[in-house]
């Protein structure tokens, strides 16, 4: 029981919480024990309640996962734990984990709250409205990076949290093609939102997000506010890692055809894995170095 209840949690969907970071890395407060521990347990709480998030939507979603060739196999889809069972153990984590999180910050609590309300209204309402569907889920990601520079203090780029967006725009759409490949004709007895789409609809919505994910990207690097801030311009040295994790996300979309399932295909992709490693240790080098890196082009 515990086995799939851990199953229902999603637990490997935690990687999508790590943007908590992103406010202790960019805010410079990497070298701050007390900063990182906060974050760590931001983290936590954020995934706990995510996961929570995870138990209602697969109770409400149990008979249309039914139809699904994957997501039958979902611990209630597939009937291998009880419906109520999981209900009641999510009552229980679920209120632990907003008071620790009130604890942790009133402002994250207030965060952490919405989020949870904003995606059972998405359950509800928002998940059957094409583009708000998928719009709704970036804003869910806009949330994490928020409440990751919220409870350590310090402020967030209005390029960074539209990099975010853009970013999860990308890939929200990216399962809806994927979705519409693996399922064929079935795909709206599944979901029925995805009648409202297309292949080439969807295929114009990713180059539109991708191109604007790479463009906010670079202007967060170039603006004077990140430059005075991070105390570096070097961060422009980055954008080729960027470029490169978006062109093989989208081989993995396309080539692959694993859109369907992002958070499986980011994992399990060694190239996407090394590019994001190599991202995070060149911002870390470039923004807590003492030294200063200088090129002569003209040498």
């Amino acid at each position: 029981m515990i086995i799939q209840y851990l199953k229902l949690m999603r637990i490997q969907q935690w990687i999508k919480n790590s943007i908590l970071f992103a406010g202790l890395i960019f805010g410079k407060k990497l070298s701050d024990p007390e900063s990182v521990i906060r974050s760590l347990i931001a983290f936590l709480l954020f995934s706990l309640v995510a996961s929570c998030q995870y138990v209602i939507n697969d109770y409400l979603d149990r008979k249309e996962d039914m139809l699904h060739p994957e997501k039958r196999h979902r611990p209630l889809a597939s009937g291998r734990i009880d419906s109520g069972l999981a209900l009641f153990i999510t009552s229980i984590i679920f209120p632990i984990s907003l008071i620790a999180s009130y604890k942790l910050s009133p402002y994250f609590f207030c965060l952490l709250a919405f989020y949870f309300l904003f995606n059972l209204l998405y359950s509800k309402v928002l998940k059957h409205i094409v583009i708000l569907d998928v719009m709704s889920i970036s804003i869910g990601f806009v949330i994490r990076a928020i409440s990751g520079a919220v409870v350590v203090g310090v402020g967030f780029s209005s390029w960074l949290l539209l990099c975010t967006f853009m970013l999860s725009l990308f890939w929200g759409f990216s399962k809806r093609r994927g979705e519409l490949t693996l399922l064929d004709k079935t795909a709206s007895s599944h979901r029925k939102i995805l009648e409202e789409y297309s292949t080439n609809f969807l295929d114009l919505m990713m180059g539109i997000v991708a191109s604007m994910t790479l463009l906010s990207y670079v202007m967060y690097v170039l603006s004077p506010t990140t430059i005075s801030s991070l105390g570096t311009d070097k961060l422009i040295y980055t954008v080729p890692l960027v470029v490169y994790a978006i062109f093989r996300s989208l081989y993995i979309i396309y080539i692959k055809n694993m859109g369907h399932n992002p958070s499986k295909a980011i994992l399990t992709d060694s190239s996407v894995l090394i590019s994001g490693v190599l991202w995070v240790v060149l911002i870390t080098i470039m923004v807590y170095s003492k030294f200063s890196f200088n090129f002569d082009l003209q040498r």
